[in-house]
């Protein structure tokens, strides 16, 4: 008789609650967690979401938030929206484990867009890890929500931050690899796995393991944590429909995990994890200076396409390589001029890459990168990568400062020249070439018939007799705007052609600079939806990674 009740309220409470939650649209506009991994075995989760309530859909007015298991803290518990404190936060009556924040005065009306911060312990959340005894394993799921409640798409992050004194190199992934790494101002080393086009009703799950000797050994649990109990599922649903009958409406569940306070500190470090190893992201002390610009770009992570643009420009200003062809792309060697010259080692490795057929062969431009990175990595190490890209972007400046301070067309033609390679690590170079030469007139550089096909450099007619002074050449003057012109033009042909393909070029780059562990199986998890369900409202596709209104 109880268990026939039980099902006709269960099936009334879910009906009537299922109609009341059509009233709630939203869109999840960002998703941003961060979990951070104790040197006590116990993990803080801070999380910022950002959501939009939809025109004439129901105020948000409460949020509940999944939990990855029951032994959260609710004492440790605080929660923002816009900046403003929230102080009733509560174990949430229709999601188990999980809490509810009530937004009291500050809830989301319809067309309204709001933030919310929450920040949370937990303990029983690593695990060994069943590829490595020495290891220790940590799976987390961010909040989802409800395919029927929610539309668009979702900036989604997640972020892993290992205990102090986990070395760059000691991290493993699980099945899901990171996209950018480095380590924050206090040291600690941190994974971040993004996605800028997330559904805001998928669940995403990411793993990591990390060496066990920085925590506890009592912290890694040995055996997979007990679900909540039948009875207590029971308890919460007939408390659930009281609270319907005394008028709570359990309906727009929305869940959300946030971040609080933190994620400045590990923004101000945060930078891609291209192809430099992660040596290069741990502080050190001081500037390195004398990096050439092509050095310099390898430091701020320029594409693989400007860096070899720099390289060639760099050559062709010394007269060792003449462009024969634009379109398609054909460069010639000029062998006497290799002879004079001492060159730079990725200078002298491009070469190679040089074919009969004046077209750049892409293995061999592999191994240009390889060794350069490789170079700056050694040269670098010890001192405080931030401080030196500082360094170098202000060198970077002050090279547009001095053409534009130059007042005459020989003047702002040498410092072109001198500043060349520096000009074209600027992501704006485009505009402000034009805007630096429009209005002038400039000096064709010596080097100008080696990059300009069919541009024939003017020459003394007669060698002159001993003793007597030889005769100035005179390069001709070019308009400003014709100039800039050619060289942006050029820059982005040479760019677009010499690397015919980008991504994979970096990719085979990275697996040898820095080729990442993989853990591939992950070992035990405590993911954030990894419970039954128990949602009133939003049902099994948010079950504990959020759920709740």
């Amino acid at each position: 008789m109880v268990k026939k009740l039980l099902l006709i309220f269960s099936v009334l409470f879910f009906s009537a609650t299922s109609i009341f939650c059509q009233d709630y649209q939203f869109t999840v506009d960002k998703n941003y967690s961060i979990l951070y991994i104790n040197s006590d075995g116990t993990c803080t989760i801070n999380y910022e979401i950002q959501f939009t309530c939809d025109e004439y859909a129901h105020t948000i007015d409460i949020v509940d938030m999944g939990m990855p298991n029951e032994w959260y803290d609710l004492k440790s518990a605080s929660a923002k929206i816009d900046g403003h404190k929230l102080s009733k936060i509560r174990h949430s009556e229709y999601v188990h484990p999980g809490v509810e924040v009530h937004l009291g005065a500050y809830e989301i009306s319809p067309g309204e867009t709001g933030t919310l911060l929450f920040a949370i312990n937990i303990k029983n959340m690593i695990f060994p890890d069943t590829d490595d005894t020495s290891y220790a394993s940590v799976k987390f799921s961010p909040t989802w929500y409800g395919s029927q409640y929610t539309h668009g798409r979702t900036d989604l992050s997640c972020y892993f931050v290992f205990p102090q004194g986990v070395e760059p190199d000691e991290p493993k992934y699980h099945e899901t690899k990171f996209t950018e790494a480095g380590v924050d101002s206090s040291g600690r080393v941190w994974y971040a796995f993004s996605n800028p086009n997330a559904s805001p009703s998928g669940q995403y799950i990411f793993g990591v393991s990390f060496p066990k000797k920085y925590i506890p050994d009592d912290a890694i649990l040995k055996k997979t944590p007990r679900k909540f109990s039948l009875g207590k599922a029971i308890g919460t649903l007939i408390s659930g429909i009281f609270a319907f009958i005394g008028g709570s409406c359990p309906c727009v569940i929305i869940g959300f995990f946030i971040f609080i306070a933190v994620m400045g500190a590990v923004k101000s470090s945060k930078r891609k994890m291209k192809y430099l190893p992660p040596a290069l992201s741990v502080e050190g002390v001081g500037i390195k200076r004398g990096l050439t610009a092509v050095e310099a770009a390898i430091l701020l992570e320029l594409l693989f396409s400007k860096v070899a643009t720099m390289i060639l420009f760099g050559l062709i200003k010394k007269r060792v390589i003449s462009v024969k062809k634009k379109d398609p792309l054909k460069l010639e060697i000029v062998e006497k001029e290799v002879e004079k010259l001492e060159l730079h080692d990725y200078e002298k490795d491009f070469l190679k890459t040089i074919g009969k057929d004046g077209k750049i062969k892409q293995k061999l431009l592999k191994t240009t990168f390889v060794n350069l990175i490789k170079s700056v990595n050694k040269t670098t190490k010890g001192f405080s990568r931030k401080k030196t890209r500082e360094y170098y972007r202000g060198i970077l400046n002050r090279a547009w400062k001095e053409i534009n301070a130059a007042g005459t067309p020989e003047l702002k033609s040498k410092a072109f020249d001198k500043n060349l390679e520096w000009l074209i690590m600027d992501k704006e170079y485009g505009i402000k070439m034009n805007e630096s030469f429009k209005d002038t007139t400039i000096i064709a550089p010596l080097w100008w018939g080696h990059y300009s096909p069919g541009f024939t450099r003017p020459t003394a007619a007669v060698s002159p007799a001993p003793g007597i002074k030889a005769p100035s050449i005179s390069m001709p003057n070019l308009p400003g705007s014709n100039f800039a012109n050619s060289i942006v033009t050029g820059i982005e042909s040479f760019s677009n052609r010499m690397v015919s393909n980008i991504t994979g070029l970096q990719t085979s780059v990275t697996r040898v600079t820095h080729p990442v562990p993989v853990s591939k199986s992950g070992g035990w998890s405590s993911s954030g939806g990894g419970c039954a369900c128990a949602c009133a409202c939003a049902g099994c596709a948010c079950a504990c990674a959020g759920g709740g209104r």
